[in-house]
């Protein structure tokens, strides 16, 4: 692994907030990024990024009836990074979702009644975590458990979504 390094980043003004130009926090998430829709991840933005933030991780989480399921594991999002557009690509390294193979967004396609409940949680971390080298295996749990304690910060941000 290389070794933690604090990049030549300027902390931002505030507190460190994630925020969306498609939902508001505790509302309702569009079909476009479900699988009712076209399935794209939605445009994520922060401010107030902690000072020796060296990198980030977002995770996406709901809470089903077999337990915490990953919609989105993302990590080694730059640091000077304050954005991520609709269907973003590109940027960080896509772990394993709960509903694999693909190393992507899987956009939430819950069964059952009522509205679900969806959290996008962004992390800054003081260093780079130990993963393994393979995406395939950076699943949310070991993600999670490999920023426990390089986790400066977190921000996050809710949406409901009712199939």
């Amino acid at each position: 692994m290389t070794p933690d390094v604090t990049p030549d980043v300027t902390p931002d003004a505030g507190p460190f907030t994630l925020t969306s130009t498609a939902f508001v926090d505790h509302g309702t998430l569009p079909a476009e990024y479900t699988c009712d829709g076209v399935g794209h991840s939605p445009p994520l933005a922060w401010s107030g990024v902690p000072a020796g933030t060296v990198e980030f991780a977002l995770l996406m989480t709901t809470l089903a009836r077999d337990g915490l399921k990953w919609n989105w594991v993302l990590y080694s999002i730059p640091a000077d990074a304050r954005m991520l557009t609709t269907g973003s690509s590109g940027t960080g390294t896509a772990g394993l979702t709960s509903d694999g193979p693909a190393l992507a967004y899987s956009p939430p396609c819950s069964r059952g009644p009522g509205p679900m409940m969806y959290t996008w949680t962004l992390y800054a971390l003081s260093g780079r975590p130990t993963l393994p080298t393979r995406a395939n295996l950076v699943t949310g749990a070991v993600l999670t458990d490999a920023i426990r304690t390089l986790t400066l910060a977190s921000a996050s941000m809710t949406a409901t979504y009712t199939r």
